[in-house]
């Protein structure tokens, strides 16, 4: 859970599906968690928002009991599945991630100076018209 950087607040969630719907095993891809399950029934896929694969509707619902949170998806192609979604938390940023900084607008155009020979606006790198 970790590594999909699922939410604290949702991990609690994920470990009681994982325990009613009988997982047995577990796979990490590069986007969800692949569990495996002893009623060999197709493997849950435990995102980082939610776990989807459940083969019905009242199969969600008594894994989580949150009916409100349990939607169907349909895949390309045509493939129907059920889905519990996590309750949804405001995630602050980490210590030591620092804000996206905004390109400037055009009213903020940076400055490098002015060459003191042509008096001609510098480049980003230093030069000038006279260079």
């Amino acid at each position: 859970m970790e590594q999909l950087k699922i939410a604290d607040e949702s991990r609690p969630l994920v470990r009681q599906i994982a325990l009613r719907a009988g997982v047995i095993g577990c796979e990490m891809t590069s986007t969800y968690i692949k569990a495996m399950r002893e009623d060999g029934l197709h493997p849950l896929h435990i995102g980082k928002r939610s776990t989807e694969w459940f083969g019905s509707r009242r199969e969600a619902i008594a894994a989580s009991d949150l009916p409100d949170r349990v939607r169907d998806k349909t895949h390309g192609n045509g493939m129907v599945n059920w889905v519990v979604d996590f309750p949804v938390t405001r995630r602050t940023m980490s210590p030591g991630v620092k804000k996206r900084i905004a390109a400037a607008g055009p009213d903020e155009q940076k400055s490098y100076g002015v060459c003191e020979v042509c008096w001609q606006a510098r480049t980003p790198s230093g030069s000038c018209g006279c260079d």
